[in-house]
């Protein structure tokens, strides 16, 4: 079997393809860097994409890194997100791949402070939000051609990523930054600050992985089935690197919290998921390597 990854030179991209290849799985890519992937500075395909016809399934883990998007930088969030990923679809229907896995975000459902599942309301209001919605919304349009996996990643985590939650909370405990907390306004008891679900990224590659051979929901929350608050994972962090993290509370509230029901995922697929401090313990050590 062949898969074709777009944006394997991403996190998740470079974790996905070993996971693929642990499963006898041969990883093809269209990438940037021989010209057939996507031009880092407009978001869009330099050449039409082609994929072979001997390529089962087509993953789009391709993202812009505009996540907190504005209207500068709305269109290269568009093209990368959304029309560079139906652009994809079209070609793996031409090519008579059999299945398109998508890569979406938690991020796409409206605020909440209680557990999502995949039919829970979605938001509109940003641009980044917006740009996945539109690219799950015209993928399905695709549905009668090819079977379509929009997967929705939650506080994906591990060794090698940067600027993002984990490895910024990391940073900020190691030079004794304080690490900000905003309230939940709708418990004042709440003082955990925001709480989101977390995955380790080498359980979102294995479960990718077998959704490109075993194939599953239309739509699919990837998250196991810890979710902690900053504070404890700053709290985690001091204790595995020997230092008490600084908290500074904000007046401030926070709108909303970011935690998976991963009902339907433990349902698709039995899995042991990577505990935090096992895989925080993995990261400390290879910033200190």
């Amino acid at each position: 079997m062949r898969v074709m990854i777009i944006g394997r030179g991403g996190f998740i991209g470079r974790y996905l393809a070993t996971a693929l290849g642990r499963d006898g799985i041969e990883v093809l890519a269209l990438s940037s860097r021989d010209g057939t992937g996507i031009d880092a500075s407009t978001g869009l395909f330099r050449v039409p994409p082609e994929i072979p016809p001997d390529v089962k399934a087509v993953v789009y883990l391709a993202a812009s890194p505009f996540q907190r998007s504005t209207a500068d930088t709305a269109a290269h969030v568009l093209s990368v997100n959304t029309v560079s990923a139906v652009q994809a679809a079209a070609a793996a229907v031409r090519s008579g791949a059999s299945k398109l896995i998508y890569a979406s975000t938690g991020n796409v459902y409206a605020p909440s402070f209680t557990p999502l599942r995949e039919s829970a309301p979605l938001r509109r209001d940003n641009w980044y939000a917006l740009s996945k919605v539109h690219a799950e919304e015209a993928l399905f349009l695709f549905r009668d051609h090819i079977d379509i996996t929009v997967v929705r990643l939650f506080g994906i985590y591990g060794p090698g990523q940067q600027d993002r939650l984990v490895p910024n909370l990391i940073r900020a405990v190691h030079s004794g930054a304080p690490v900000t907390i905003e309230r939940n306004p709708v418990d004042p008891q709440d003082l955990g600050g925001l709480r989101i679900s977390l995955c380790h990224v080498t359980d979102a590659a294995r479960i990718i992985s077998a959704l490109c051979t075993r194939g599953g929901p239309p739509i699919l929350n990837i998250a196991s089935d810890e979710t902690l608050s900053v504070r404890q994972i700053a709290t985690t962090i001091g204790q595995h690197i020997g230092r008490e993290p600084v908290f500074n509370m904000l007046p401030s509230s926070r709108h909303t919290d970011l935690i998976a029901d991963v009902s339907l995922l433990q349902r698709t697929m039995q899995l042991n998921f990577t505990r935090f401090t096992d895989g925080l313990l993995e990261m400390v050590r290879a910033d200190e390597t």
